[in-house]
């Protein structure tokens, strides 16, 4: 017997113990999880006394252009890039602690007296301020003299007026009006929690998140040493292959994935409401939670598996994300109790509760608690369990048919094959 299949066994008998004798099997759980826990310790260190490790510091390309949602960007620092004027670097300390929220930003609220309340610029006192500033010799927002700053104002106002008209920005409208003239010097720092802290380009940003503007670029100037810890965490996560989700992070871009933005796609477009709740079952790193919730959705991921859920509640906070995060299984989530949610996400998790007696069994008790309006449902290929000795093992139609038999769910309908042969349904009840 090989070792991996020695290891699968041990795991599955410390997990049963668990399902059916707590006080034995807890403990067992408890230890199993320390073991992981060191050997991810330890390898991170290895390679990191090996020099293996990926990011390292000499590959930061301060040049770099990030396409980021402005909405993203929800603090700034005072003084802005004069302590940092000609570095790109590494840097701990607390220099990040001084962050404020950009709505209190006196440039965002003076762009919004105009924009959303509907004052003229000479009425606004911020403006008059730069216009006295530029009438004293100093240059302000890139002008050096009022009809500079006139032009600029018109600038803005044809902009206001296009996007309003055509309710979005199309790729021929970013061109038409050369927008890239006034959201081309957006530079932010990264905090110890991976979020954007605004040092640059105020003018730009303020316009961007009034006039609903999708992506802008952005430069990446100071990452704090905290993060870049977390970030060589992900590498020593992502070391064995790839990311099993694309992650949302503008700085995380680079991490080789395996699943990005197709199902998303695919679900979305087969969504029948636009709000609601959401469960996704096996968050992993939180990709759906974060798309999801930009959609509008209030969502609930479950995640069992300690390691994802170190990195799923950082992905979390460095985004400023509100979705619920459960840390246990969700076999015991509000155990022997209707759970209820509009839209349920169950993408290629439920054939590894085919492997053993008791979470197949646990997983029946599950459906017929589960009181949902809809499912996506991720069907694996059988084959890939063929070697596994799994203790159920259906095909696609199979599995369907067997989660309508015991869920509340009525109707099933295929809408999309994805590599390997794996099928998404859609189940409704």
């Amino acid at each position: 017997m090989s070792l991996r299949k020695i290891i699968n066994k041990t795991k599955n008998l410390v997990f049963d113990l668990n399902d059916n004798y707590s006080l034995i099997g807890t403990p067992l759980v408890l230890g199993w999880n320390i073991l992981h826990k060191l050997k991810f310790v330890f390898g991170k260190k290895i390679l990191e006394l090996k020099g293996q490790l990926k990011y390292g510091i000499e590959k930061i390309d301060y040049d770099k252009i990030y396409l980021v949602n402005p909405q993203k960007i929800q603090y700034y620092l005072e003084g802005g890039t004069k302590k940092w004027q000609n570095s790109s670097a590494i840097l701990k300390g607390n220099w990040d602690r001084s962050k404020k929220d950009f709505n209190d930003s006196p440039l965002y609220k003076a762009f919004k007296q105009r924009f959303n309340d509907g004052k003229k610029w000479d009425d606004i006192n911020y403006f008059q301020k730069i216009i006295d500033d530029i009438s004293n010799g100093k240059i302000r927002c890139g002008c050096k003299t009022k009809d500079e700053w006139s032009k600029k104002l018109n600038k803005i106002e044809e902009i206001y007026k296009k996007i309003k008209e055509e309710k979005f920005i199309s790729e021929e409208l970013y061109e038409k009006l050369d927008l890239p003239s006034i959201f081309d010097d957006i530079i932010v720092n990264i905090d110890r929690d991976g979020q954007l802290l605004l040092i640059d380009g105020e003018f730009g940003l303020s316009l961007a998140k009034l006039f609903d503007i999708h992506e802008v670029p952005i430069k990446i100037k100071i990452r704090h040493k905290k993060w870049w810890n977390f970030k060589k965490d992900l590498s020593y996560f992502s070391r064995r292959g790839m990311l099993y989700q694309k992650v949302t992070h503008p700085d995380l871009q680079d991490y080789p994935y395996q699943w990005g933005d197709s199902r998303y796609n695919l679900i979305k477009d087969n969504l029948s409401t636009s709000k609601g709740t959401l469960l996704d079952i096996g968050t992993n790193l939180g990709y759906f939670c974060h798309r999801m919730e930009d959609e509008g959705f209030d969502c609930y991921g479950v995640e069992e598996n300690w390691l994802y859920r170190y990195f799923l509640k950082k992905l979390k906070k460095a985004e400023n994300r509100q979705f619920k995060i459960i840390s246990k299984s969700i076999f015991r989530y509000y155990e022997n109790k209707e759970l209820v949610f509009d839209v349920v996400l169950a993408l290629f998790i439920f054939h590894h509760f085919l492997k053993r007696k008791n979470t197949y069994l646990n997983l029946i008790k599950l459906l017929n608690r589960l009181k949902v309006k809809e499912m996506f449902f991720g069907a694996h290929n059988p084959r890939e369990f063929q070697n596994i000795g799994g203790y159920v093992n259906y095909n696609p139609d199979q599995f369907v048919n067997f989660l309508i038999e015991n869920s509340y769910l009525k109707k099933a309908k295929l809408i999309g094959k994805m590599k390997n042969s794996r099928c998404i349904y859609k189940l409704t009840s």
